[in-house]
Formats: C-alpha cells, sequence, structure tokens
C-alpha cells in the first residue's frame, strides 16, 4: 500500500499540473467557440527575459495553471514567428492578450511581466 501511494505521489509531482495550450491561433478560435470559452493567447519572442521569466515562474504557478485551463483555451505564441492577424501585433513583449472568439476582438490586453497572483488579478469577470 506504501508503495502505490508512493508511486501516486511521484507521478503527480513528475506530471504536474500542465497549461493545455493549442497549436495556432486559428484551432484557439474553432475550440473555444465549441467551450465557450475566450481565448488567452501570451506573446512572447526567443530574446525577451521577462518573457521567459513569465513562463518558469507565472506560467507554471499551478493556480494560475488551473485558472486558465478552467476559463480560457490557452495558446503560446511567439511574436516574431507565429501566425496571427497583424493587429494583434504587440508593442510591449511579453502581451497578453484575451480574444473573444466570435467577434475576434480583443477583450483585454496585459502588459508586461506579472508574478502569478498579479496575473489572476488582471483579469476582468466579463462574464
Amino acid at each position: 500500500m506504501k508503495i502505490i501511494i508512493s508511486l501516486i505521489l511521484l507521478l503527480s509531482w513528475v506530471f504536474g499540473t500542465v497549461l493545455k495550450d493549442v497549436e495556432s491561433y486559428k484551432q484557439a478560435l474553432q475550440i473555444a467557440k465549441k467551450q465557450n470559452k475566450k481565448v488567452l493567447m501570451f506573446m512572447y519572442s526567443e530574446y525577451c527575459p521577462w518573457c521567459e521569466k513569465m513562463e518558469k515562474t507565472t506560467l507554471s504557478d499551478e493556480k494560475v495553471i488551473n485558472y486558465i485551463n478552467s476559463k480560457y483555451i490557452f495558446l503560446k505564441m511567439d511574436s516574431e514567428m507565429g501566425e496571427y492577424p497583424q493587429i494583434l501585433k504587440p508593442r510591449f513583449i511579453p502581451t497578453t492578450y484575451v480574444i473573444n472568439p466570435k467577434t475576434k476582438e480583443t477583450v483585454q490586453e496585459i502588459y508586461g511581466y506579472k508574478s502569478a497572483k498579479d496575473f489572476i488579478n488582471e483579469f476582468w469577470d466579463d462574464e
């Protein structure tokens, strides 16, 4: 019995909570429409140290992951390589967009690095 409990604890530690993301802007919109959620698009670039910090801390935080997975379809997009509407070209990196999948309009923009607590506090309860 101790072995089974130890194995369960080890697996939950190894795999943890995972931020579910999709591969493309188009796919994110389609899934979001079907699930009646908004799209949360995290724009980053490879050369951005604040983007890397946000990925390693904020977007790896269990509360943030659970919040995003429950309310949004998550899309991580390289601002220099990804295919997305040019109107969403970020002025700052990182930028996080909340997008209404039905209208394809930006509902909210969050600029810069945010801690886990600050990131969740940024969201408007517009549902």
